[in-house]
């Protein structure tokens, strides 16, 4: 389930929405209108959830000896 960031361009307005979307295409397609302004507001981002890496799997770093 992506987070989908929109973004109201209007001077003066400048508003930001983030909705929760099934699927980052349905984020991509949605007309969000401005809750200040009404106008159509732009796509900014379609994130999509990812893990936190566990940092158990990361490979241990060499240290240069002396």
């Amino acid at each position: 389930m992506p987070l989908c960031v929109y973004l109201c361009y209007t001077p003066g307005c400048n508003t930001k929405v983030e909705r929760w979307m099934l699927t980052a295409e349905e984020g991509k397609n949605a007309k969000m209108e401005c809750p200040r302004c009404g106008v159509v507001m732009a796509v900014a981002w379609l994130g999509q959830q990812t893990p936190t890496p566990n940092m158990k799997d990361a490979p241990m770093p060499r240290v240069p000896e002396r």
